[in-house]
């Protein structure tokens, strides 16, 4: 049987942000922190602010929505980031990409339930507030990857998300339970491993081999929210997750293909 903790939203963010900038400093410290330096403030405030931007919306989601339908809508990510990378990089949206985006949005509609009465809830609009977001951090980290090491880019990550996030504390009305803290700090290392699995997983792969493996995520978050939520999806959800899955995995594909510029150039 589950245990709900009721905490406030501000802890939730902001101890896994914490935990991950304790984390990354411990690792910058062995090379004296000269990691910290960076030229392209500007870009990490855009990638920190959005990236935070989307978890804080993706929590919200989960409060209100199925954890896989919050999941999947952060998750079309991929379907948003060529449109993302038309405004701000000026590139070139292929037929094949446009292909793989109106696939992607016929899997949301499906999830979104237009046959019921509203068609749009609340925690459906922060999950896909969550994807969009999100589409914006990547393709700012992408650019971050060329110049910068993977330990500025999470520093600069983790300290803009906390700070940013410490001042709302105040206005929580209670503070998390002991549980709920060791929860969120093993939140916030499962966090910072996993995009360090995902650094190494750019340096050995492209983009457009790994990202089936991305939605794999949501395979999982349906499985717990199984277990834990007794959360069944039902059958315009599975038919969603099939659709958004493709349409991503086809848009990253051929997005990517045409405009090398977009792969991560990870240092070390």
């Amino acid at each position: 049987m589950s245990h709900e903790y009721n905490t406030p939203l501000q802890w939730i963010v902001f101890i896994q942000y914490f935990t991950s900038l304790i984390i990354t400093l411990a690792l910058a410290s062995k090379n004296k922190f000269r990691d910290i330096k960076t030229t392209r403030p500007f870009l990490h405030l855009t990638r920190g602010l959005t990236g935070m931007f989307a978890f804080l919306c993706f929590v919200i989601a989960t409060s209100k929505i199925p954890l896989v339908n919050a999941t999947l809508l952060n998750n079309t990510t991929p379907i948003f980031i060529p449109l993302i990378a038309m405004i701000w990089l000026r590139t070139k949206v292929e037929r094949k990409v446009w292909f793989g985006i109106a696939i992607g949005f016929v899997g949301i509609i499906l999830i979104l339930k237009p046959h019921e009465d509203s068609f749009l809830n609340t925690g459906d609009v922060f999950g896909l507030i969550s994807g969009i977001s999100l589409a914006m951090a990547f393709v700012a980290m992408k650019q971050l990857t060329k110049t910068e090491s993977f330990i500025t880019i999470m520093f600069y990550y983790a300290a803009i998300a906390s700070v940013c996030t410490f001042p709302f504390l105040f206005f929580a009305n209670s503070f998390p339970e002991p549980m709920a803290v060791l929860l969120l700090v093993c939140s916030g290392i499962s966090f910072t491993v996993c995009i360090f699995l995902l650094r190494k997983a750019y340096t050995y792969a492209d983009a457009v081999k790994i990202s089936p493996f991305n939605y794999s995520v949501i395979v999982f978050a349906g499985l717990f929210g199984w277990l834990i939520f007794g959360q069944v999806p039902d059958k315009f959800v599975v038919v969603g997750i099939l659709l958004v899955t493709i349409g991503g995995i086809v848009s990253i594909y051929h997005h990517e293909k045409k405009n090398k510029e977009l792969k991560h150039h990870w240092l070390p």
